[in-house]
Order: structure tokens, then sequence, then C-alpha cells
């Protein structure tokens, strides 16, 4: 069973809520727009796929599973050094 909720479930937004409720807020409006919720977390894009954060400095309450497409995975890489793994 994975440490961490699969992106966009209702476990992963109770968790997400409690830690950036901002970042649940933009998701969910994300989802709206795109009327679907196999999108992007961040930009509503598809095609995506689900990722886990492994960097080292990862907040052990924060919620480090995303759904991304790929330039917002890239850019998140680029510009915030982040690692990510696929989500099981």
């Amino acid at each position: 069973m994975p440490l961490y909720p699969r992106p966009h479930s209702p476990e992963w937004f109770d968790a997400l809520e409690a830690y950036n409720p901002l970042q649940a807020a933009h998701t969910k409006f994300i989802i709206t727009l795109a009327g679907r919720d196999d999108v992007c977390s961040i930009c509503g894009d598809h095609p995506c796929s689900d990722h886990q954060l492994i960097n080292d400095d990862v907040d052990p309450i924060s919620v480090p599973t995303f759904r991304l497409c790929a330039d917002c995975r890239e850019i998140r890489d680029i510009i915030f050094d982040e690692t990510f793994l696929p989500y099981l």
C-alpha cells in the first residue's frame, strides 16, 4: 500500500486541504475547468501521470504526490530542483 494517497482521490484532497488549502482549492478549480480529474494538478493539461516527490527535504506532513503533465514536471525539476518517481 502506498504511503501517500493517489493524486485527486478523496483522501488526497482531505490531506491536501489540511496541509495546503490554497493548493487544494487551486487543483479543484483546475479540475472543474477541465471537466475531468485526469488532468495535471497545476495547469489542467492532459496527458499527465501520477508522481511522488522524493527529495530529502520533503516535509513529513506534506502531500508529496501530484498528477503532472510533462511540462509542469520539468518546470518543477528545473526551478525547484524536485525529483519525482512514478506513483505506483
